[in-house]
């Protein structure tokens, strides 16, 4: 048998009968023949020198130009009953996602939306250097589109199917589940279509070009440490789907990037395979506005004070899903009100509120509207624990009817349960599955965000929930972890870092719990001080995350597989003993302390570094150590000149509107003795915004917006827009502490 003859066999394998036996092959006149049992026939398949296959079975017989013909026709893949019944499928959800979404080719200057992308693929293939394997990745933030430009390229590729006869689009998505196969998610796919394709016939119609897989959320698959099942799943799969293949990898930014997957894919063949990268990132402020017009946004709103700093360059309102949210009814005039402070709790609170006034006259007469905004809150955690408990991406309507009876307990009769079930499956915050019968969160920064809020009642009430002991905690979760942390009142930081603190002593190592309530109290950490300094000691975490300016705490003999710290001030953070960080995430605006132990890979916004001595010369520069000869250095200015310290704060500060109220991390910005001096210096500059909330009762709230932070964060190379304002707080800090020393 020769070489290209037993290629052929295994690729016809997949398609013979259960029970039979496998494809065999014999020479005559210098045709290949094949035969085996297909649907219950005997198919013969003859292969003739020009190209052409011979179909015969007790059917009849047909002619196919190429072998490709034959895998796509209605006898083996029916790739046009596929395109039919993903258009049915993806039609509405497509139709009604109008947001453009708009990505860039890296290490390049093409960008464009989706149809770019599928060009792009498209045109790989084409000249005399196609590639033996197109490997995409599609990385960016969680909002930004990644899953509704995956689904509106599958819908394209569908909808034109018979015209372009490009490849069809498998989506396969994580469902909430960790270390799970790939092939059960092929599995479901294809379930989900109601094909007759399996599972283990994929690689054969990748390899040949007729079908792309596209895997959407790959970061979710596995342990962001070691990953060694998902990765060698991905290589595994490479190899199987090599000669023609295109497959497409969708995850957060943080954690894919092609350097990473060219080092961790070692199937990936430099010399022969193709690696790409689409990144994804926020609409231009222009397109923003034109579609806020579009659904309904007056212009005086747009341009409103409170509006227009929402729609900056780099704000989260630029994203997809939050704009989606701040066009649903109503919103736009609790935006143009100033009711906004943290975008996401705003969106949800928005949410809860409008959810909370549709349950009827017979509830609103027996309930006021706390309880049902409670009730709708109560619910949406309860299903968010289910789903992480049983670590799937759906739930049952009958469980979630369930839920709605158990939360319902006490707040009405028995004979007006029914209207609280019935009403708990329409409610906005969950959509329809792909599953007839499911339901699923709108969003993973809605499941998120509920689910943060189980976990601080439980870990506050001493409970080590399930999902804690089994799930991997990811840094959009511990980003949602944070916000939500954000409102806490301080008794109640205290009880959940202590509490927090006591379980980790008191859990075994058996299973993730004590990392991942490490790692809650990381970000806990980064919004809010607790009384006493949290010590965390002897143990490993999948991932941390950091943010804004993080409050001491002290780590002795950790491991963390990664950290993602962009933008954070973490210098109160002490490492002891044996602690080692595998990968740190990071940006110009990182500070690090200078107990940080050496990562083995750097990851920052344009490179990914791997040699010790760049990754060292890189922290030692972000720490400042080399400046010691300068007279007055960067680090210095924050050590000793309290006006720069706070401004450290001040750029890192996360929500959008830093607000005169109760929350804890502004209150440390406003409360500070220098404030008043630094605001008039960025009023001076046109680098805040002001505005003031005047409530119906007690005195009015002033807003305000930091203009430009990225450039004020990079201190040691600022751009020239801000050199006037840096040089006068410089002057007036200086001169602040020479009165000072004449004082004393």
């Amino acid at each position: 048998m020769t070489n290209n003859t037993k290629m052929l066999i295994d690729d016809l394998a997949p398609f013979a009968d259960l029970g039979t036996e496998p494809p065999r092959s014999a020479e005559a006149s210098g045709q290949t023949v094949v035969r085996l049992i297909r649907n219950g026939e005997l198919l013969t398949l003859t292969f003739r020198a020009d190209g052409r296959v011979l179909e015969q079975s007790q059917s009849g017989e047909r002619t196919h130009l190429t072998f490709r013909a034959l895998l796509a026709s209605n006898n083996f893949s029916d790739l046009g009953r596929w395109a039919d019944s993903q258009v049915v499928l993806l039609r509405e959800r497509v139709e009604s996602e109008t947001i453009p979404i708009v990505g860039s080719i890296a290490d390049s200057e093409l960008e464009g939306d989706v149809h770019f992308l599928d060009d792009f693929l498209y045109r790989a293939w084409e000249g005399a250097d196609k590639p033996r394997s197109l490997i995409m990745l599609i990385d960016g933030p969680a909002g930004v589109g990644k899953t509704s430009l995956i689904r509106s390229l599958a819908h394209a590729r569908a909808k034109e199917y018979r015209l372009t006869q490009r490849p069809l689009i498998l989506h396969v998505e994580s469902r909430g589940r960790m270390l799970q196969n790939i092939t059960d998610l092929m599995a479901f796919g294809l379930q989900t279509l109601r094909l007759s394709v399996t599972y283990d016939q994929v690689p054969v119609l990748i390899r040949h070009g007729l079908v792309t897989l596209a895997v959407d959320g790959f970061d979710e698959l596995g342990d962001p440490n070691g990953y060694e099942l998902a990765w060698a799943q991905i290589n595994d799969l490479v190899e199987s789907s090599r000669g023609g293949g295109t497959i497409l990898f969708a995850g957060r930014e943080t954690f894919i990037s092609k350097d990473r997957i060219a080092t961790a894919l070692t199937a990936i063949d430099s010399a022969a395979d193709r690696l790409e990268a689409f990144n994804l990132k926020g609409l231009k402020s222009n397109s923003a506005r034109m579609w806020l017009s579009g659904q309904g946004w007056t212009e005086e709103n747009l341009n409103s004070d409170v509006v227009r700093p929402l729609l900056e360059e780099g704000s989260y309102a630029l994203r997809p899903f939050f704009l989606s949210e701040l066009a649903r009814p109503g919103v736009q005039e609790q935006v143009s009100n100033g009711d906004v402070d943290e975008l996401l709790s705003f969106l949800i609170g928005s949410m809860i509120n409008r959810e909370s006034d549709k349950f009827g006259r017979d509830i609103e007469a027996v309930t006021t509207a706390t309880q049902r905004q409670r009730f709708v809150s109560r619910l949406m955690e309860e299903v968010a624990r289910d789903l992480a408990e049983n670590q799937t991406g759906a739930i049952q309507v009958e469980t979630l009817a369930w839920l709605a009876e158990v939360v319902a307990d006490g707040l009405v009769t028995d004979d007006l349960v029914g209207i609280l079930k019935n009403r708990s499956g329409v409610i906005a915050f969950l959509t329809d599955d792909e599953r007839r019968g499911y339901k699923k969160f709108s969003h993973e920064y809605v499941y998120n965000h509920f689910l943060s809020r189980v976990a601080i009642s439980s870990i506050s009430s001493g409970e080590v929930a399930k999902f804690v002991r089994r799930n991997i905690f990811g840094a959009d979760y511990l980003e949602a972890f944070s916000d939500v942390c954000r409102s806490l009142p301080q008794e109640e930081v205290d009880r959940l870092v202590e509490t927090a603190s006591q379980l980790i002593g008191a859990v075994g190592d058996h299973d993730r719990a004590r990392g991942n309530l490490a790692a809650l109290i990381l970000s806990a950490c980064s919004v809010a001080t607790p009384t006493n300094v949290p010590v965390i000691k002897g143990l490993s975490m999948d991932e941390g995350y950091l943010t804004e300016t993080v409050a001491p705490i002290q780590l002795v003999d950790v491991s963390i597989g990664q950290l993602v710290a962009r933008s954070a001030d973490f210098r109160d953070v002490v490492f002891e003993g044996e602690c080692n960080v595998t990968a740190l995430i990071a940006d110009p605006g990182t500070v690090p302390p200078r107990s940080i132990p050496r990562p083995t890979i750097l990851a920052l916004p344009d490179r990914t570094l791997y040699d010790p001595n760049e990754m060292a010369m890189w922290v030692s520069r972000q720490v400042k150590t080399f400046h010691t000869r300068e007279p007055l250095s960067i680090n210095d200015m924050l050590k000793r000149l309290p006006p720069f310290a706070l401004l450290a704060r001040i750029v890192r500060y996360k929500p959008f509107w830093l607000k005169d109220g109760d929350e804890k991390a502004a209150r440390k910005i406003l409360d500070d003795p220098h404030w008043e001096m630094v605001k008039q210096i960025l009023e001076k500059h046109d680098l805040i915004t002001e505005r003031l909330d005047v409530p119906a009762s007690g005195r009015p709230a002033p807003f305000y917006h930091i203009r430009n932070k990225a450039a004020l964060m990079d201190l040691e190379n600022p751009p020239e827009s801000v050199w006037l304002f840096l040089d006068e707080l410089l002057e007036a800090s200086l001169k602040l502490e020479a009165d000072s020393t004449k004082d004393e």
